[in-house]
């Protein structure tokens, strides 16, 4: 009969912090869907048969599994090893209430399953396995198979992060007939019957030693019948399943449209109540003019993004007016390509990917020619490449995350590879260009390939042009030069309009009448819940017409430029502000969110030299008319990419 087995504690004790967890908070459902396809597409059975995946939902009756439900008590351990610390007291209180309520009668699961894969062999004593580095290692992961996405063996956090008691099931059966399951709990440092534990516990038949591997053995609810894996991600039960089914079906058709046209993946998810949601080659082009009916994508970020031009690049081959596939080779990347749309309303973005067809994200260029793009890379040496140059959320290529392990330095392999994709992207933009002579190609030095938010582009009003041209001097670190060649550049100096980053809501006498049919703009809403002491509800981020009766109070939204950078003082990072503020400021309030491709996330700000912290807002923020710098620090003490919403009071 299967038990939780807990080591006894002797080394360095865990607390319930998930550093790993971190990359896939802000956004858990696209997470769960981006790591679990791309380790299913990974370990392909057949390659001439698509993968198929499942997502399903189901019970566990607590009656017929009561050993499982003994983790109550070393959930109520981690409590008391804890007393001392009310924050992680409070964290597991919320998991033992789940037991004591919601959990009381059945416990509620999400079931992720692959078909037409290896599933996951496991041999004892054996750190080469697949089974063993999801299940019973950290840090690790063992990839095999044609290509692979994943290389960090951080993605299994994505599936604990849906666990509200960060638990999990896992049950495979390989080609051969091998079958292994194995429960895994990953706490932290905790007492249970007068000894300490480990943070890490696994529920089997074999004293926590190795995985089940007779089929007999493993609970009937639990056993495979054909090659693949089921990942039992228990307790899930989130507050809108519809929302939930809602954000899984977007990220699958946003991130795996490729690999569905292609006839790699299919992908089914089963409600718990109502009709199945199937996507596959039959039906994508459907799914796609359902799903996201506008043809254009004028998202600012991955998680809004617009899949459907890419897609219709995609399809086309380069057939028909407006489409076209431009081929490449380098030394590093070898055979590359970019399929291209071109539309009058296309804000020249392309999107990244490589051979598990993932996209990995989107970069909108600085050129004004009307396309979309799609950049492939399906060469074997240069996907590998790739693979190590991609971040451990699979949602960006840097040279920052392929370094050497003693200098630090970034691998040369690496940077070469980046400058091939830049330069080809590069060679792309100007073969577009020439395609039409009535273009003008107006580049103020092509965007890093770093992503940078679209709403970053924009530079300081009072910030002198970029040299113009292309290299033809000696290369420095950053890969500009020294000096430059403007042959055969058009320029084109109409003056452009700059939108600015922020937002500055300017709280009036007032009281807002007719909204939705008034002539001026104003704030609606508030925020989730009160403040403290009975107050009113802090402002919200809508913004209405209405007009406006002389009692009460209403915020009117300022448009003013605001851009953020990062510097380092004595080994802090501190983030300046810079505000063109065209009047005086007497109570601001700026609410700082850190943004990225996949998600946003609230870090606290610890310190500010302007006004009071509190989690990732300032308040009392005082300044004039002029051109103002406020400095702050994140309490990760690490450089961002951030947002800004600036109030004040009138």
């Amino acid at each position: 009969m299967c038990k939780w087995h807990f080591d006894i504690q002797t080394g360095e004790e865990q607390g319930p912090g998930d550093a790993l967890g971190q990359n896939f908070k802000g956004e858990p459902y696209a997470a769960l869907v981006r790591e679990s396809i791309q380790n299913s597409l990974d370990v392909s059975l057949k390659n001439s048969l698509p993968v198929k995946m499942v997502y399903s939902f189901g019970n566990i009756d607590s009656n017929s599994f009561p050993h499982f439900f003994e983790l109550k008590k070393h959930i109520k351990g981690c409590m008391e090893f804890w007393q001392a610390k009310n924050d992680i007291v409070a964290r597991y209180k919320a998991k033992l209430d789940c037991f004591e309520n919601s959990f009381f009668e059945s416990l509620p699961y999400l079931k992720v399953s692959d078909f037409n894969t290896k599933g996951m062999w496991y041999k004892y004593d054996n750190n080469n396995c697949p089974f063993y580095a999801f299940v019973r290692a950290s840090k690790i992961s063992v990839k095999e198979g044609e290509f692979h996405g994943g290389t960090h063996g951080f993605g299994k956090a994505a599936y604990f992060q849906l666990s509200p008691i960060n638990t999990l099931f896992v049950s495979t059966m390989t080609p051969e007939g091998e079958v292994f399951f194995e429960g895994k709990s990953a706490l932290c440092t905790h007492t249970y019957e007068g000894e300490k534990k480990t943070s890490v516990g696994f529920y089997d038949n074999k004293d926590g030693v190795r995985p089940i591997d007779v089929l007999d053995e493993i609970p009937k609810e639990f056993q495979r019948n054909e090659p693949g894996t089921d990942f039992y991600i228990l307790g899930f039960n989130p507050s809108n399943m519809d929302e939930a089914i809602k954000k899984m079906t977007l990220e699958i058709l946003r991130s795996f449209h490729p690999a569905v046209q292609a006839g790699m993946l299919e992908v089914t998810i089963q409600p718990p109540i109502g009709d199945a949601i199937c996507i596959t080659q039959n039906n994508i082009e459907e799914c796609m003019v359902d799903v996201f009916p506008d043809e254009q994508d004028t998202s600012g970020q991955f998680r809004t993004l617009n899949p459907r031009p890419y897609y219709d690049a995609l399809i086309h081959q380069g057939i028909g007016n407006g489409f076209e596939i431009i081929e490449g080779e380098k030394e590093h990347l070898g055979k590359i390509k970019m399929y291209i749309k071109k539309s009058p309303g296309a804000i020249d973005k392309i999107i990244y990917m490589r051979r598990p067809r993932m996209v990995v994200y989107s970069q909108k260029t600085q050129s004004s020619l009307g396309f979309y793009g799609v950049f492939v890379c399906e060469d074997e040496k240069g996907d590998l490449l790739l693979s190590k140059l991609e971040n451990s959320s699979h949602s960006k290529w840097s040279t920052d995350f392929y370094r050497d392990d003693i200098t630090s330095d970034p691998i040369k392999e690496g940077v070469y590879a980046m400058n091939e994709l830049k330069e080809f992207r590069d060679e792309c933009i100007a073969r577009i260009a020439s395609e039409n002579p009535n273009n003008e190609l107006s580049i103020a030095g092509l965007d890093d390939l770093l992503y940078v938010p679209d709403s970053l582009i924009e530079e300081d009003a009072n910030q002198s042009p970029k040299t113009l041209g292309q290299p033809v001097g000696p290369s420095e670190n950053d890969n500009g030069s020294l000096t430059t060649s403007t042959e055969e550049i058009k320029v084109d100096y109409s003056p452009k309009s700059s939108e600015p980053i922020g937002t500055i809501l300017v709280d009036e006498p007032g009281k807002a009448t007719n909204v939705g049919l008034g002539s001026k703009l104003v704030g609606t809403g508030h925020a989730r819940g009160h403040r403290r002491g009975g107050k009113n509800p802090a402002p919200g981020s809508g913004i209405e017409t209405a007009d406006i009766d002389e009692i009460g109070k209403h915020f009117v939204p300022m448009n003013v430029p605001i851009r953020v950078f990062a510097q380092e003082e004595k080994g802090m990072v501190y983030h300046i502000v810079v505000i063109h503020s065209d009047r005086v400021v007497e109570n601001g309030k700026m609410e700082v969110v850190v943004c990225g491709e996949q998600y946003d996330m609230q870090i606290k700000i610890v310190e500010t030299d302007n006004g009071v912290t509190h989690n990732n807002t300032i308040t009392n923020m005082a300044f004039g008319d002029e051109v103002v710098r406020i400095k702050i620090r994140f309490a990760d003490n690490m450089r961002h990419t951030v947002q800004t919403k600036l109030y004040y009071e009138e």
